[in-house]
C-alpha cells in the first residue's frame, strides 16, 4: 500500500537513503523519549512513595510526642530549624493557607497520606500552580498542627544536563553509522539503476555485484539477463542477414528468366515486384547494419562534400533534387561513416519521393542559435524535405519505430516500415538527433542535428 494514501505528496522524501536514516532517527528518537518517560515516571512514583512515608513517619512522630509535651517543650519545637529530616510545624492559629491545594502532585499526596494514616489530612497551598509550599494539616492530642512542605521537595526531579549531552552525542553516532550502513547499500542500488536505465536506452551495461547479498544476486541477475539479450539479437542478427543474403539468389534468377519473358506487360508487372521485394531485402540489410557496433573513433567526414556527392548520385538517376548549402556549413565535419551517410539519404530520399511528392529540397546549415526549430549553437542541421502530405503529428514518433506504417497499402508497394527506424539509429550511433516537423509550404522536414567535430577554412 503506497504511503502516499496516508501522507500528501512530498511529505517523504524520494530518496531511499534519506528515508531509510529518518526511518533510524525515527526509531532511535522514539526508544529514547520510551525510555527517558519510563524512567521519569519511575523517579517520579519513587519520589511520591518516599515523600509520603517521610511526611507519615513524622505525623505519626508528632501525634505520639505532641500531647505529652509542655508549652515550653511545643515552642522550642516550633522554632527548630528545618533539615533534610524535619519539616517546619506549625500550629493552627490562623497562619495556614486558605487555598486548597489542587494540582496533580498535591492530589496524589493527599489520597496517599489517607490512605497510609487512615485518617483524613487537609491540604493547603500558599501558592500558584507548583509555586510556593504545601501546608499539611492533621491532629495530634485533639488539637490541629501543620507541617509545611517545602517546594523544592515536591517539584519535578530534573534529569541531569550531562545525561541530555551524553544521549545526543549517542543519537548523532547512531546516525552516522546508519548513514555509513545505508550508503553501502544504496550505492550498489544507484549503480544497478543507472546500469537498468543505460540497458533500457539500447547501450547495454553491466555492473559489478557489490553490496548486500540480495543486491549482488540483483546485480547478477541483471548481468545474466544482459548475456541472454546479447546471445538472442545476435542469433536474431545472424538469422535475419543470412535470411536476407539468401534471398539475393532467387532474386537474380527471377530477374534473369524475366529477361527471357517476351510478353512486356507481364514482364513489366513481375520486374515491379521484383523491384519491391530487392528493395525490402535491402532496407532489412541496412536495418542490421545500423544496428551493429561501431568503432568509438569514427573518421571525420567533411559533411558538404559527402552529401553533394550523394546528391549528384541521385540526379544522375532521374530523381528531381535541389541542394542548398550554407558557407558556414560548407567546411563542417562531423563523426559518421560515409556508408552510413549513403544509407541515410537514400532512405530519406527513397520515402520522399515514394510517399512525398517532388522535389526534394536538401539543405546544410550551421546552427547558431537555442530554438528547437535551429537546434544548439555548434551543430551541423541537414535537411531533407518533401511538398507532400507529410505525417500527423500524432503519428510521428510512432513511425520511427521498426515495422510500423501508417498507411497499410504501403506494404503492397515494397515498403516494410524500416525506413525512418534506419535513420533514426544511423543519427543516434552519430551523436545526432532527429526531428520530423511540418515544412513551410507543406510537406514533412526531417531535420537532423550532428555535432561538429571539426572544420576547414576555405
Amino acid at each position: 500500500m503506497s504511503d502516499r494514501r496516508f501522507f500528501p505528496a512530498g511529505f517523504f522524501p524520494d530518496s531511499l537513503a534519506v528515508r531509510t536514516v529518518l526511518l533510524v532517527v525515527a526509531v532511535l528518537a522514539v526508544a529514547e523519549i520510551t525510555t527517558l518517560s519510563l524512567i521519569f515516571q519511575n523517579r517520579s512514583a519513587f519520589h511520591k512513595h518516599q515523600t509520603v512515608r517521610y511526611i507519615a513517619g513524622q505525623v505519626r512522630l508528632l501525634q505520639a510526642i505532641l500531647p505529652g509535651l509542655d508549652a515550653e517543650s511545643r515552642r522550642r519545637l516550633e522554632e527548630a530549624e528545618a533539615g533534610e529530616q524535619w519539616l517546619p510545624l506549625r500550629p493552627d492559629e490562623g497562619q495556614a493557607p486558605a487555598r486548597e491545594a489542587e494540582f496533580g502532585f498535591a492530589r496524589e499526596l493527599s489520597r496517599e497520606l489517607r490512605r497510609t494514616l487512615g485518617e483524613p489530612v487537609s491540604l493547603r497551598h500558599s501558592g500558584r500552580g507548583r509555586q510556593g509550599d504545601v501546608w499539611i494539616g492533621f491532629y495530634a492530642g485533639g488539637e490541629r498542627w501543620w507541617l509545611i512542605l517545602p517546594a523544592p521537595r515536591f517539584k519535578p526531579l530534573d534529569f541531569p544536563r550531562d545525561l541530555w549531552e551524553k544521549l545526543g552525542i549517542a543519537l548523532a553516532v547512531l546516525v552516522l553509522i546508519a548513514g555509513l550502513f545505508v550508503r553501502g547499500i544504496v550505492r550498489p542500488l544507484r549503480r544497478l539503476g543507472d546500469a537498468v536505465s543505460a540497458t533500457g536506452e539500447g547501450s547495454a551495461r553491466r555492473v559489478a555485484p557489490t553490496g548486500p547479498k540480495e543486491v549482488r544476486r540483483l546485480a547478477e541477475r541483471h548481468n545474466t539477463m544482459l548475456d541472454q539479450l546479447a546471445r538472442a539479437e545476435a542469433e536474431r542478427r545472424e538469422m535475419l542477414a543470412g535470411l536476407t543474403h539468401d534471398l539475393r539468389a532467387p532474386l537474380a534468377r527471377l530477374r534473369v528468366r524475366l529477361a527471357l519473358l517476351e510478353n512486356e506487360s507481364e514482364r513489366g508487372g513481375l520486374e515491379r515486384d521484383a523491384d519491391d521485394m530487392e528493395r525490402i531485402v535491402g532496407q532489412c540489410l541496412d536495418f542490421l547494419r545500423s544496428d551493429a557496433p561501431r568503432p568509438g573513433n569514427a573518421a571525420i567526414l567533411r559533411l558538404a562534400d559527402a552529401v553533394s556527392d550523394e546528391v549528384a548520385r541521385h540526379r544522375e538517376l532521374g530523381h528531381p533534387l535541389n541542394i542548398a548549402v550554407s558557407e558556414e556549413a560548407a567546411a563542417c565535419g562531423v563523426s559518421i561513416g560515409h556508408g552510413d551517410l549513403q544509407r541515410l539519404l537514400d532512405n530519406l530520399i527513397a520515402n520522399a519521393l515514394r510517399h512525398g511528392a517532388p522535389p526534394v529540397d536538401v539543405s546544410l546549415s550551421l546552427s547558431s542559435s537555442l530554438s528547437l526549430s535551429a537546434g544548439p549553437p555548434g551543430q551541423v542541421i541537414l535537411s531533407v524535405r518533401d511538398h507532400g502530405p507529410g505525417i500527423p503529428q500524432a503519428e510521428r514518433e510512432r513511425v520511427l519505430e521498426a515495422f510500423v506504417q501508417i498507411d497499410p497499402a504501403r506494404a503492397t508497394r515494397g515498403s516494410c516500415g524500416l525506413g525512418l527506424a534506419i535513420v533514426r539509429r544511423i543519427v543516434a550511433a552519430s551523436g545526432g538527433t532527429l526531428e520530423l516537423a511540418d515544412a513551410p509550404g507543406g510537406g514533412l522536414d526531417a531535420r537532423m542535428s550532428f555535432p561538429v567535430q571539426g572544420s576547414e577554412d576555405r
